[in-house]
């Protein structure tokens, strides 16, 4: 191994800690709000089955649940004790 590719290879190990500071940082703003969308999406959906949207929107409805349950699993870790 070349004196230079030890070099890369140290920098890239001491590197990973500050990545992985950074995606957590980056995903702390995401989970919030997957958590609050997952929490509040429920809410349009009484007004939509009283107006009709759902029978006359069926796709829609489809992706809002679809929109709500990814926004649940994205949304799972937040504001728990790590």
């Amino acid at each position: 191994m070349s004196v230079q590719s030890q070099s890369l290879a140290r920098t890239a190990s001491e590197s990973l800690p500050a990545l992985r500071t950074v995606a957590e940082l980056a995903a702390r703003p995401v989970r919030f709000v997957a958590f609050w969308v997952a929490t509040l999406l429920p809410f349009t959906y009484l007004p939509m089955l009283a107006t009709g949207v759902v029978t006359t929107h069926r796709v829609a409805f489809a992706g809002l649940v679809c929109l709500n349950a990814v926004a649940f699993v994205a949304g799972h870790g937040y504001n728990s004790p790590e």
